[in-house]
């Protein structure tokens, strides 16, 4: 009921002004409640950055209003995330499964092709269902990767891994995007572009990779693995433009909203994101399944969002109360001198130390919101828009190697191998490319 609440209150605002204090009561009680249900790796992380974000408040004699806002700066992203997890809905109820085997079964003879076609997919359902993608690729490639292409799990883990990370450059809902927005002060329309590209270039280097090492074999015959019936056939081509109608509806909705100054950044991207998830959720009012998925929706579905919103809240209390105490500003001087010596090394010793960091355990999100607060607060060499791509670049390759990343755990354990092997070992030399690559990209978008 918390989230729900909270979700309400922030499309409310969209239109009208709502009560901090009626905001506050909502996110302390999501944040009491869900603790006690968030898995202990994240729960540590939650109380060591809500403790530290208190500390700072008491510390430094900041009126309680400022602490209201404090707690509840980033429940708009905890809004997001409820909306955009609606996408699962009809996703399920149109059994879009069956669509990705018949393109399967079609158009495939050469590993590297049907490499990039399941690292593609990946991208774009990553889009919009966020963290219920890599579940939903597996539910939709396992049958058809697992007999017909060699090494298997590696091919799976580093398309799977690859295509959800590459989709963090453009994708409107996805939540590393929105804190670079928020820290940044840059807008969705700003990063789209440049986003997009750089999520082509990682997908063409990756391609190009795994192609001239490993995958330039002939696959066996998927039509032999996957039988297809003529009903899915006539869908397939419906379901296809309808994935395709979503996104260029989200990216156009915003893009209308934000021509016309309509709520904020985030705030766009919410409501954008509520029409096209409703419109296609009625689409399929009709289906014979449609009740039984929206229950399972409200009953288990909408939980998915407890670890992450928990988590936000304490983030957004740390990162606003180091906003509002002037702790920046003792170590900016420090700061600034050693980004006036490195100079223009300074753009490749911050995504290096972002990385190596995030390697010892320390979440990608909380590092771009702490970096972001300290490149923001010294005079680099770059554009705000540069800046941005910068965290993006690092965070996106932080995700993909560390070997304590939601994603990495989770591949690693939907195909039965190591985090470490889903990380470091299979796409080291992918995130060293792809890092040089963005840099160069960041820059020069820059000049």
């Amino acid at each position: 009921m918390a989230l729900l609440v909270i979700t309400l209150l922030h499309v409310t605002q969209l239109f009208m002004p709502v009560s901090l204090e009626l905001l506050t009561f909502f996110t302390a009680l999501l944040f009491g409640v869900g603790l006690f249900i968030q898995k202990s790796g994240f729960r540590t992380i939650t109380l060591f950055f809500f403790t530290l974000g208190t500390l700072i408040l008491i510390y430094y004699k900041l009126p309680f209003s400022i602490g209201m806002q404090s707690l509840t700066s980033m429940t708009n992203i905890i809004a997001i995330i409820v909306v955009m997890q609606l996408f699962s809905i009809p996703i399920e109820v149109g059994h879009y499964s069956d669509t990705v085997e018949y393109w399967l079964k079609r158009l495939f003879k050469k590993e590297s092709s049907l490499y990039l076609f399941a690292m593609l997919v990946t991208n774009l359902f990553a889009s919009f269902l966020l963290f219920g993608t890599v579940p939903v690729m597996v539910s939709l490639f396992n049958k058809a990767l697992k007999n017909s292409v060699s090494q298997y799990q590696r091919f799976f883990a580093t398309a799977i891994m690859r295509g959800y990370t590459l989709a963090l450059f453009w994708a409107p809902g996805a939540i590393i995007i929105l804190l670079v927005m928020q820290v940044t002060h840059v807008s969705w329309s700003q990063l789209f572009l440049p986003g997009l590209l750089l999520s082509l270039i990682g997908m063409l280097t990756s391609y190009a990779l795994e192609h001239f090492t490993r995958l330039n074999k002939p696959i066996i015959s998927l039509s032999e693995t996957l039988p297809t019936s003529s009903s899915i056939a006539q869908n397939a081509p419906k379901q296809t433009v309808h994935i395709i109608l979503v996104i260029i509806s989200l990216i156009v909705g915003i893009g209308f909203l934000e021509r016309f100054s309509i709520a904020t950044g985030t705030g766009r991207i919410l409501l954008a994101g509520l029409i096209v998830s409703t419109i296609w959720i009625m689409y399929y009012r009709k289906s014979t399944e449609f009740k039984t998925v929206l229950k399972n929706y409200g009953e288990s579905g909408i939980m998915q969002a407890t670890d992450f919103s928990v988590f936000f809240i304490a983030v957004g209390l740390f990162a606003a109360a180091v906003d509002h105490s002037g702790i920046l500003s003792y170590i900016q001087p420090l700061l600034q001198e050693s980004v006036n010596h490195l100079g223009i090394l300074s753009i490749l010793v911050i995504p290096l130390l972002f990385i190596l960091i995030a390697l010892c355990g320390i979440h990608p999100l909380v590092l771009a919101v702490m970096f972001g607060k300290i490149l923001l607060s010294v005079s680099l060499p770059l554009s705000s828009v540069s800046i941005a791509l910068i965290l993006l670049l690092s965070a996106a390759i932080s995700f993909i190697i560390s070997p304590f990343a939601g994603m990495s755990l989770m591949t690693a354990k939907f195909l039965h191998v190591t985090p470490l092997e889903v990380s470091l070992k299979w796409n080291v030399l992918f995130c060293t490319l792809f890092l040089v690559e963005g840099l160069v990209f960041a820059y020069v978008w820059h000049g």
